[in-house]
């Protein structure tokens, strides 16, 4: 049975954070400060080691009830029965993920501009990801979407939204104003040593912004 798509904060790892660090371990801090979704996103480990790591992330994110993505590779998010996948333009077709994977994981798509969301409407995924919302290192090749383009995508998307890219604690209230239904963090989790305390405080700019908001 599938998982609630709970989207509200959702971690994306990156090879640039985990030079010193035990993935399992410190993906376990995050998810004791209230992350609600995790993407597994490498690019410079072997298909075995990715293999071994999602395994023990899979334990991990069932004992805690967290979903878990993996970027990019179908076949790895098959073999470990995660709860979804995450592709972009350059990966295989959704309609071809879903053909493979049924309905027993969520698809996630990228999408950079709002004029993609029509398109992106009619593909048979479950959420869209959009960014670039400000500038972010963790991409060399990223497009520069802004709050206003961001705005129109969720007018547009009949799908839900998940910004991304150089979300902060203090840009949070400003992105939460435009309807999206979670943001992915990199930097503004782990570019900190406390990793479950930096996430505790974003979960609390988050709570805090939206009750604002409702009253």
């Amino acid at each position: 049975m599938k998982k609630e798509l709970d989207l509200r904060i959702y971690l994306v790892t990156d090879d640039s954070y985990f030079k010193d660090r035990d993935v399992i371990e410190t993906i376990e801090k995050a998810i004791k400060g209230g992350i609600t979704a995790v993407q597994y996103r490498f690019k410079k480990k072997s298909t075995r080691d990715m293999y071994e790591e999602l395994l023990r992330l899979r334990e991990l994110t069932e004992k805690y009830n967290v979903l878990l993505f993996v970027n990019d590779r179908v076949d790895l998010a098959m073999a470990v029965s995660a709860d979804g996948v995450h592709v972009g333009r350059e990966d295989l077709p959704p309609d071809v993920i879903r053909r493979l994977v049924g309905d027993e994981m969520y698809i996630g798509y990228s999408v950079n501009d709002p004029s993609l969301v029509q398109e992106a409407n009619k593909l048979p995924i479950d959420y869209i990801g959009f960014g670039s919302v400000y500038p972010t290192a963790t991409k060399d090749d990223y497009k520069l979407v802004g709050l206003d383009k961001l705005k129109e995508c969720v007018r547009l998307s009949e799908k839900p939204v998940v910004a991304i890219g150089g979300i902060t604690h203090y840009r949070l209230p400003e992105v939460l104003k435009t309807g999206v239904d979670g943001v992915a963090v990199v930097s503004a989790i782990l570019g900190f040593e406390d990793v479950e305390k930096a996430t505790r405080e974003f979960v609390r700019v988050y709570k805090e912004t939206l009750l604002r908001n409702i009253t």
